[in-house]
């Protein structure tokens, strides 16, 4: 008996299952190119038709929607902005839409057969199948925003933050916005193409707070005064680099705590579209974080790159026994370690926590090949290695300045002094005038500003200052500037550095006291604005140990001084000279060798306050 119900139960299962699959094979064969019953094309039930019949419905009713405008009602105005799909970025695929109506609840193989069969007797919707044009549809908010601008005051969103103030830092009161409510037209065109809604899409307005309010602003400006009163100065030999001031607050960033733009994914419209700052009541005021701008961060290591970076160069000299006519001085390859360089900034750059360190300096992580020195004139000489380099730069020079400099650096360049002998810089350099060459250019004389032949030569004086200062030479002659000279205190040199020249009187002269000759080189480099000064010969073991200059008594600077010029037209005013407190300065320079201290001396220099000069034209 029980045997039998056992059988009776399989028969009734094999014959419900083979039912199931006829029926199934007969759907599939019956319906194969006909829509299933209980489907529904964009709220219209299309059940029952056949492929031809469902592409011609689909064909007519795509087409009579995509050929009548998208109106665009914006809120609280009169304005209407009427604009096609296309223009908007859509574009309708019939053959896909018509495909998709067709296989709406129908089996893709046996495996989902029997769920199929379920899916029969529910209801199907069936949305049209487009492709957007992300282009174009953002630029739909612009095109909105455009026409209704100016009725309704649309303006973004601005955070407190912190800007650069006269005298320092201070906190910029953030202002609420008017926009266009992103979400809700991102989700109302859905809705319209999902359901082919020819009526009017409602643009609706919204007002949006900062997230970031003055008070919020506020407790950041301490950690920004703190980090703008540091001193960073990043060295490679005698080049300097500083950030500090208003140069570190540039590369600073601020944006509000925690900030993450909200997601909102467009039904059918197939890409995310970020919103940001919305529902601001919900998320509550933030306060302001500081934080370091990668972008300019890169933009000034870049830029520190730009300078150092030289191919490795091998020596060549030609010599006529008494001066050096042709010389390609040895010059070793340097690569800066960009990426070092950014983390070891960024460990002294604390954003996170109270700045401690105010004078802080960062010896550059750079790579350098040595060049090849191969030249029996050099090797005879002595003169096959550096020993010393001075830099200076003369950024806002007048190109008569420039041309000036260049000429003096040249006709200083390949002078050879000889082992016990000097170097004077009036000698090497010889008459400065305009019959030798020089052209006018602004000079102190008689404290007044006035053309001169020759204005710039003290940048070429102050630069070989510097080379002997740091090649360890005796130095038996030099004249501090009577006041501070712009030039010389760019890219981070501090005042007591220079050394003025006015033949005969005054004179630079330093001593060869080494036991070769040694060859002063000068490049001028007017990418960077920059000259640089190289003295060449064979080293002794001695090295250099310079203090940094110690700056005490300053003092303002005088009044403004206005005089009269005719050689420029009336009425025109021109500055010719930039205000400089004065000041006292004086740096120690200790030379070394084999562990005995050959030289301790300090270099003092007595600067009095200048006064801006402006030229005032009387001329015709």
């Amino acid at each position: 008996m029980n045997i039998d119900l056992r059988q009776d139960k399989i028969r009734f299962f094999l014959i419900l299952t083979v039912a199931l699959i006829l029926l199934g094979v007969f759907v599939y064969s019956f319906w194969r190119d006909r829509v299933l019953f209980n489907t529904y094309f964009a709220g219209e039930n299309v059940s029952n038709k056949t492929r031809v019949e469902i592409e011609d419905s689909i064909e007519s009713r795509l087409s009579g929607f995509k050929n009548k405008p998208v109106s665009f009602k914006i809120e609280d105005s009169n304005r209407v902005v009427d604009l096609t799909w296309e223009e908007i970025g859509v574009t309708f695929d019939y053959d896909k839409t018509t495909f998709e109506a067709v296989a709406a609840g129908k089996p893709k193989g046996l495996d989902d057969l029997f769920e199929s069969l379920l899916f029969l007797f529910t209801k199907k919707d069936v949305a049209p199948s487009f492709e957007v044009d992300f282009d174009k549809l953002t630029q739909l908010e612009s095109r909105l925003k455009s026409d209704a601008g100016a009725d309704l005051a649309l303006r973004e969103v601005s955070n407190a933050t912190i800007v650069p103030g006269q005298k320092g830092s201070v906190v910029k009161n953030g202002e609420g916005g008017r926009t266009i409510d992103s979400s809700k037209l991102n989700r109302d065109l859905a809705m319209a193409l999902n359901s082919l809604d020819p009526d009017p899409i409602e643009v609706v307005i919204i007002t949006t707070e900062p997230k970031v309010d003055f008070e919020g602003a506020q407790k950041a400006l301490s950690k920004v005064n703190a980090l703008s009163g540091q001193r960073i100065t990043l060295k490679f030999q005698a080049d300097l680099w500083t950030l500090s001031g208003s140069n570190f607050i540039n590369i600073l960033e601020f944006g509000p705590s925690g900030q993450e733009g909200g997601r909102f994914a467009g039904m059918n419209l197939g890409q995310e579209v970020t919103i940001v700052d919305l529902a601001i009541g919900s998320i509550g005021k933030r306060e302001l974080d500081v934080g370091v701008n990668q972008e300019q961060l890169d933009k000034f290591v870049g830029g520190i790159a730009s300078s150092v970076n030289k191919e490795t160069v091998d020596a060549t000299l030609s010599f006529d026994g008494e001066r050096v006519q042709n010389f390609i001085p040895a010059q070793d390859g340097q690569a800066l370690d960009e990426v070092e360089t950014k983390r070891l900034l960024l460990s002294h750059v604390s954003t996170q926590s109270n700045v401690t360190d105010k004078e802080i300096v960062i010896d550059l992580p750079v790579l350098v090949t040595r060049a090849k020195i191969a030249s029996d004139e050099i090797n005879t000489l002595g003169i096959k290695e550096l020993v010393g380099r001075g830099v200076s730069y003369y950024s806002g020079s007048i190109a008569n300045r420039i041309y000036n400099l260049s000429l003096g650096a040249s006709r200083a360049s390949g002078t050879i002094v000889k082992p016990g002998e000097s170097f004077s810089f009036n000698k090497a350099v010889g008459e400065v005038s305009g019959a030798t060459g020089y052209k006018p250019a602004y000079v102190i004389s008689g404290g007044r500003t006035v053309l001169d032949d020759g204005g710039g030569i003290c940048q070429v004086s102050t630069t070989i200052f510097r080379a002997a200062l740091n090649s360890g030479l005796p130095i038996t002659a030099r004249t501090a500037h009577a006041y501070r000279v712009g030039y010389y205190e760019q890219r981070g040199f501090k005042p007591g550095l220079d050394a003025t020249v006015w033949s005969p009187a005054v004179d630079l002269i330093f001593k060869n006291d080494t036991k070769h000759h040694i060859l002063v080189q000068a490049i001028v480099d007017p990418s960077n604005a920059r000259l640089q000064v190289d003295i060449y010969g064979t080293s002794d073991g001695r090295t250099v140990e310079l203090g940094e200059p110690v700056v005490t008594n300053i003092r303002p600077a005088p009044e403004p001084k206005y005089q009269d010029d005719p050689s420029l037209l009336k009425g025109t005013v021109k500055q010719v000279d930039f205000a400089a407190p004065g000041a006292n300065s004086v740096f120690t320079r200790k030379v070394f060798r084999g562990g005995e201290t050959i030289t301790d001396e300090s270099f003092k220099s007595n600067y009095r306050p200048w006064q801006a000069v402006y030229l005032v034209g009387t001329g015709t």
